[in-house]
Order: structure tokens, then C-alpha cells, then sequence
């Protein structure tokens, strides 16, 4: 295949020039240029950088204009209920995303109070003592009896 020109090129990846010229003058899409200095860009090298545009894309477009009112409004119907389903299947997706923002939330907050009450740690003051129930006074003499027994002084 001969090689393509900047234009040629365009039309069949689907490209804009502009996006084509980028590539080439960042080394992404190797190109030369002719005896009229004009791009010339082998369709192998094209195709490695930007996939060529499908035909299946071209005849898509044709098909819808030939459908009738019914099958195009079976169609719309069809897309309508696949939105509806992405529209649940992202709204169920959002309230548990929002359920485990607030068990974070609620993480957070018992945490930082954990921290909170270990960083301002105050002893807690103890309660007062009680004394014990009154004992009877030991009697001293009698310690003395028994100590010094029998001595007579």
C-alpha cells in the first residue's frame, strides 16, 4: 500500500491532522516527508499508533436511517432501560459508598476521642479513704508485763 498523506492518514484512523502532526513531532508516529515536503506516513506505522477506523462505524450510521419509526422507537426503549439499569446499579452504589463513609466517620470520631482522652489524661482523683472500723488501742502494759516478767526492779 502506497504510503498516505497527512489527510489520508485522518480519514482513515478517525484522527484529526492536528492530532497526527502531535504524534509525529513528539516521536510517537514516525513519518517523512516528500519532494513537495509533504507528510508521507507508511499505513503500517498508522495502524500501529492509531487503530483504523471500523467500517462496521461507517455502516452503523446508514442502517439507523433506513430503520422504520417502530424499530428505531424499540431501539430508544431498549437504551432507555439500559440507562434506568445503570442508574440503579449506581444509585445502590452510592448509598453503600455513603453507609461506609459514615462507619468511618464514626471510626474517626471514637478514635480521635481515644486519643483525645489519652493525650489529657488526668488521674482520676482517688475517693476518699475510709478508715477501717476503730480497733481498741493495744494495752501497753500489758506488753510490758509480759516483756519484762518476773524482773524485779
Amino acid at each position: 500500500m502506497p504510503p498516505l498523506t497527512l489527510g489520508q492518514a485522518a480519514k482513515e484512523c478517525g484522527k484529526q491532522k492536528s492530532t497526527l502532526l502531535d504524534a509525529i513531532k513528539a516521536g510517537r508516529l514516525s513519518a517523512s516527508r516528500d519532494d513537495k515536503n509533504q507528510w508521507q506516513i507508511d499505513p503500517s506505522e498508522l495502524f500501529r499508533v492509531y487503530p483504523p477506523k471500523q467500517a462496521t462505524e461507517r455502516d452503523t450510521t446508514t442502517a439507523e436511517h433506513n430503520q422504520t419509526p417502530e424499530q428505531l422507537a424499540q431501539m430508544l426503549k431498549k437504551e432507555q432501560e439500559e440507562r434506568e439499569r445503570e442508574r440503579a446499579q449506581l444509585e445502590r452504589e452510592r448509598r453503600l459508598l455513603e453507609s461506609q463513609l459514615e462507619d468511618l466517620k464514626a471510626d474517626r470520631d471514637h478514635w480521635r476521642q481515644q486519643a483525645t482522652n489519652l493525650l489529657t489524661h488526668q488521674p482520676e482523683p482517688k475517693p476518699a479513704e475510709t478508715t477501717p472500723p476503730e480497733q481498741p488501742e493495744p494495752d501497753k502494759g500489758a506488753l510490758f508485763r509480759k516483756i519484762f516478767r518476773g524482773w524485779k526492779g
